[in-house]
């Protein structure tokens, strides 16, 4: 399945804001089965913007003017016209201003995102990524033993394969717990999926991923309390266990 690049850059757009319907979640994935770099996009952007959004002020962010040659370059590479405007933009904690605007939810959203961040850096060159990007681990003062709530308490995992990296962590939380992983060297497709196994063997699941030639960084979420866990085992679509964590008695 082939889409044309002003298509492509809108459905890429909707995934980093969280606004893609149905139909469109599974348009993409049609993509992204025949477009690895699909998937690579909206990492790096996801992970941009979470950034970017920890940082920015609490107030809403009114962009400054783009400088014109700035505005130019990024036009005349995505093949937009200088008619175009970029509008104003606001940042959540999740997103960089890719909310859905009608009709207006186009590629013009990757051109804004990169404006934007040639504004923040102050320089007038989009800086890689990877000069932003943070540890996946949640920030957070709050200390204790494992099942204090809101802090974040490391995991050893183990892995089957030796090409596989996994790292990561606990949160506990009144209503669950919260898994955080990184991993490396998860290319095939999958899906993956996430288990937590509590104290009576029942699996409680925590959410699914895909595979990707970058870092997956996932935040899933299971409800079941953080005491009541013991097991955390990450399983191919098949059954098979890719990685297991044992857990620590948390009070």
């Amino acid at each position: 399945m082939s889409a044309s690049p002003d298509r492509r850059a809108e459905l890429i757009a909707a995934a980093v804001g969280d606004d893609l319907d149905d139909a469109e979640t599974s348009e993409l994935r049609e993509l992204a089965a025949a477009d690895a770099t699909i998937d690579t996009e909206i990492a790096e952007l996801r992970a941009l913007t979470e950034t970017l959004g920890s940082r920015g002020p609490t107030e809403p962010w009114l962009e400054p003017p783009t400088s014109p040659d700035l505005r130019e370059r990024i036009l005349v590479a995505t093949g937009h016209s200088q008619r175009q405007q970029f509008g104003t933009r606001q940042f959540g904690t999740q997103r960089l201003g890719m909310q859905r605007f009608g009709m207006q939810r186009r590629s013009a959203g990757l051109a804004a995102a990169a404006a934007i961040v040639g504004v923040v850096v102050g320089s007038g060159v989009v800086l890689g990524v990877d000069a932003y990007r943070q540890p996946t681990n949640p920030p957070t003062a709050i200390t204790g033993p494992p099942g204090t709530l809101g802090a974040y308490e490391e995991v050893a995992f183990t892995t089957s394969a030796p090409s596989v990296d996994v790292e990561g962590g606990l949160v506990a939380h009144t209503w669950g717990t919260e898994t955080v992983l990184e991993m490396d060297g998860i290319s095939d497709r999958g899906p993956y999926e996430v288990v937590l196994v509590d104290r009576s063997g029942v699996e409680r699941p925590s959410g699914t991923f895909l595979g990707s030639d970058i870092t997956i960084e996932c935040r899933m979420n299971a409800a079941v309390l953080r005491q009541d866990v013991t097991d955390i085992e990450i399983r191919t679509s098949g059954g098979a266990v890719l990685a297991r964590a044992q857990l620590p008695t948390a009070s």
